[in-house]
């Protein structure tokens, strides 16, 4: 009997040796070969000749390939007399998920009553997988309730619900279902936090006008407990809003707008701008914007600050407002400035990439609108010198930088409100008055007539005698110069710490003034022409500049070199940046040059 083993190891071997065999690999209708007249394989070369094939030849016709780039969009196919397009595949992630959506926005609109301009939301560039449980969890947990409970500790950077454990899931849902109806219980930063990331990203469960008045509501009960809010739901407010297309909320935030002004990056946002209302230049915006601190007067006292205070925001408000009804280029009289905002959007946020955007924003800057700095500056100025000059303080402050029509404004306002003190006027009739003046003049008369020079010849002897005496006099002199030269000879003492060190100047001993702040040193030290130009580029007076460069016979970009070498020498650092078409000031040092010009105007 065969053994069977022997069999399978047979088939084994020979499968094994089929596995070479290259003719038994390939399709019976190309396994045509060449073979040698004792029937192995013809392994010999074969010349082929390039022409028409022999007839006898088998010839296999392989049509071209298709166009990468066509196959990749589409090539349109006619059918029945009419071009159709074929659809593009559908599959897990398309090159459509990430290129083409990044380049065409996924909404665009232009807000009314704002400040903005345009705005154009974009989808995230790169897709990211990092909270995809926080949303499995925030959907699945969206209608929990639970019993009252007691109070949990919880801290998390980044706060989770898989973070949490059974306690503080259950207080958790106690408290965010106190919070769904108004009341607002004592809670951790984590819990809170939970909550926003919530909202944020379940916008196919909270709509969005909903979504805005539950965070509005959030911040509104939590900033005093938890300050940082602020800050942080300034930003994420902001960008929410954007998103959805939904416009800021500022009567419901009215209570915390003066303190956004000065802390966020887009506090234009928050600005209100009726093209048919009020101006919207808030009293806030003016500190943030004025470099000013009229507060800082030594003329103000406990019993006249609430009349610098009433009048000084009423009269550059009224001003402002004034220009703004009556003025139809009230943007362009303020310099404002068109600029571009691209934001990434809840920045530091627990945010999935279904709900990340990128959000492009055309806007009129406030913080970029140096001219608008300069004079709201002047206007605080030009307030001030008229409360002044009510209070009969003859000092005043260098305003030269107010447009004509608000000046008049201005001026209007305080004649009509705090006048100047009138000069009593003078009495014509009163004798006594009259006598006593006369008994003055003729006490001041027989007074000057006791320095009246005496009358004398003029007499040789004593012309030369006096000259004889100078003459001595001058050589006391010079041996007494002498003398102070030695001793200025020894060195002195270091000059007092505050005000100016003596700095040498091409060894000739002469000294210069160096002042504490490099802003303010930098500034004094340019001289009439790169100030000038300094002042030129900030007011963006692009044919001023040019005009000035040529009256000089300088380059224009010779001339911001100039002024830029110069900043380096006193700040380490450039102060100048080209915006294409001419230059601006650095974001990071713009607040600093503006005060040292504005110190540098009030000395002149």
């Amino acid at each position: 009997m065969r053994d069977i083993s022997d069999e399978k190891r047979q088939e084994t071997a020979s499968a094994r040796d089929d596995f070479w065999d290259i003719d038994k690999m390939l399709p019976q209708t190309v396994r045509q070969v060449q073979t040698s007249a004792d029937g192995a394989r013809d392994t010999e070369p074969v010349e082929i000749a390039v022409g028409e094939a022999p007839a006898d030849t088998m010839q296999l016709h392989i049509p071209p390939m298709q166009n990468l780039n066509e196959r990749m969009r589409g090539v349109a196919q006619y059918r029945d007399g009419k071009r159709r397009t074929p659809p593009m595949p559908s599959h897990g992630n398309t090159p459509g998920d990430v290129s083409p959506q990044m380049a065409q926005p996924v909404c665009s609109y232009e807000p009314e009553h704002s400040m903005l301009r345009a705005v154009s939301v974009f989808r995230w560039p790169e897709r990211y997988q990092y909270y995809e449980r926080f949303t499995a969890d925030a959907k699945r947990y969206f209608n929990r309730t639970a019993a009252e409970c007691p109070f949990v500790n919880f801290f998390a950077y980044m706060p989770q619900y898989s973070q949490m454990t059974q306690d503080q899931l259950r207080w958790y849902l106690y408290w965010r279902d106190g919070v769904r109806h108004g009341e607002y219980l004592a809670t951790d930063y984590s819990y809170l936090f939970l909550y926003i990331y919530e909202i944020i990203n379940l916008p196919d469960k909270i709509r969005p006008a909903e979504g805005l008045a539950l965070l509005c509501d959030l911040w509104l009960a939590y900033r005093e407990q938890f300050p940082r809010l602020d800050r942080y739901l300034g930003e994420w407010v902001c960008d929410y809003c954007l998103i959805y297309g939904l416009p800021a909320p500022l009567e419901r935030l009215s209570e915390v707008l003066p303190t956004l002004v000065s802390i966020l990056t887009f506090r234009e946002f928050y600005v209100a701008f009726h093209t048919d209302g009020g101006c919207p230049i808030t009293p806030q915006l003016c500190d943030v914007l004025s470099t000013h601190p009229w507060r800082q007067s030594k003329y103000i006292t406990p019993e006249n600050r609430t009349l610098f205070e009433t009048h000084i925001y009423a009269a550059v408000i009224g001003a402002l407002s004034y220009a703004w009804e009556h003025d139809p280029d009230f943007v362009s009289l303020l310099g404002f400035s068109e600029v571009v905002q691209s934001r990434n959007a809840f920045s530091g946020a627990l945010c999935t990439y279904a709900c990340k955007r990128r959000i492009d924003v055309r806007y009129l800057s406030l913080s970029r609108s140096y001219q608008l700095k300069f004079i709201l500056t002047d206007l605080f100025k030009l307030a001030e010198n008229c409360i002044r000059a009510h209070l009969g303080i003859k000092a005043r402050l260098n305003a030269a930088g107010v447009p004509e029509v608000l000046r008049e404004w201005v001026k209007d306002y305080f004649a009509r409100l705090l006048p100047p003190p009138q000069k009593a006027p003078r009495r014509t009739s009163n004798p006594r008055a009259e006598e006593e003046a006369r008994v003055r003049r003729s006490e001041e008369s027989a007074y000057a007539a006791l320095y009246e020079p005496l009358s004398a010849s003029l007499s040789t002897e004593a012309a030369l005698a006096l000259e004889k005496t100078s003459w001595a006099n001058t050589e006391l002199l010079v041996a007494e110069a002498d003398t102070e030269m030695d001793a200025a000879a020894v060195p002195q003492s270091a000059p007092p710490d505050g005000v100016a060190a003596a700095a040498e100047d091409d060894g000739a001993g002469a000294s210069e003034i160096v002042w504490d702040d490099p802003y303010e040193n930098f500034v004094r030290h340019l001289n009439e022409l790169y100030y000038t130009a300094l002042k030129h580029i900030i007011c963006r007076e692009q044919e001023a500049f040019s005009a000035l460069c040529r009256g000089a016979m300088m380059l224009e970009e010779a001339v911001a070199d100039a002024i830029n070498e110069l900043a380096v020498t006193y700040t380490e650092d450039t102060v100048l940046d080209p915006d294409g078409t001419f230059w601006i000031l650095s974001d990071y040092y713009a607040n600093d040059v503006m005060n040292a010009v504005v110190a540098r105007e009030e000395d002149l």
